[in-house]
């Protein structure tokens, strides 16, 4: 498909990108719902911290980390890495393997829809980019968007590995502000890039008719004072 450059054209006196007419409602539709996902990404987060399963994964692995243990094995493995932080044996001490399970799974929740915010944030503006349906500007914008993604998934592993320090059982309060503003500012930029992306208003022409009620009147007005 081959998009004429004459339709991309900006938005009144702003100079925030613009995409193609054509496209403009799938852009801004795929955006808003990127903002909706890592809306549910920060209440993830706070309820991890709430419930203290934020240091329940003791591995940093953007790979091999998306699945969850397979085996008896690998949940003893991980439970044992658990075991060597403050947090067990100031918080949690004698827990078993069924308690540690269940703080797991909600942080590997938190991480995997991390994961996949991030697929859903790459893999269509590859698409897009591929299809040349994409300004330069815009182009620019979402991928600093992709790129403040990764670095809040690096400042959240940063996050969590001071809650490993010792005589701690939880995470740096200043890590995890810079953890949450650094979400409220991805959110923010999209949900900008989305409203940006909006189709613009059409106008719609006034009915057939409309103003003949007022200009009679005005004419009428005009004869009387005529007459006077």
């Amino acid at each position: 498909m081959s998009l004429d450059p004459s339709t991309f054209a900006p938005r009144g006196r702003s100079a925030a990108p613009s995409v193609a007419a054509s496209v403009r409602p799938a852009v801004s539709l795929w955006l808003f719902s990127v903002a909706g996902m890592v809306l549910v990404m920060v209440v993830l987060g706070g309820a991890t911290r709430l419930t203290g399963s934020g240091l329940s994964i003791m591995e940093w692995a953007p790979i091999a980390g998306a699945l969850p243990p397979l085996s008896d094995a690998e949940w003893q493995r991980l439970f044992a890495l658990y075991q060597r932080i403050p947090q067990y044996a100031l918080v949690n001490a004698g827990l078993s393997i069924d308690g540690f399970k269940q703080i797991f799974w909600l942080e590997w929740v938190h991480r995997v829809w991390g994961r996949l915010t991030g697929f859903a944030v790459f893999l269509p503006l590859i698409w897009f980019w591929a299809k040349g349906w994409l300004t330069p500007a815009l182009r620019s914008r979402l991928l600093l968007i992709f790129v403040l993604g990764a670095l809040q998934g690096a400042v959240g592993w940063f996050m969590v590995a001071s809650g490993f320090m010792p005589d701690t059982v939880s995470v740096s309060p200043c890590r995890l502000v810079i953890h949450l503003m650094l979400a409220v500012l991805i959110y923010g930029t999209i949900v900008w890039t989305a409203l940006d992306s909006l189709p613009p208003p059409q106008p719609h022409p006034a009915p057939r008719g409309t103003g003949r009620p007022a200009r009679a009147i005005a004419a009428l007005c005009c004869a009387r004072s005529e007459e006077r």
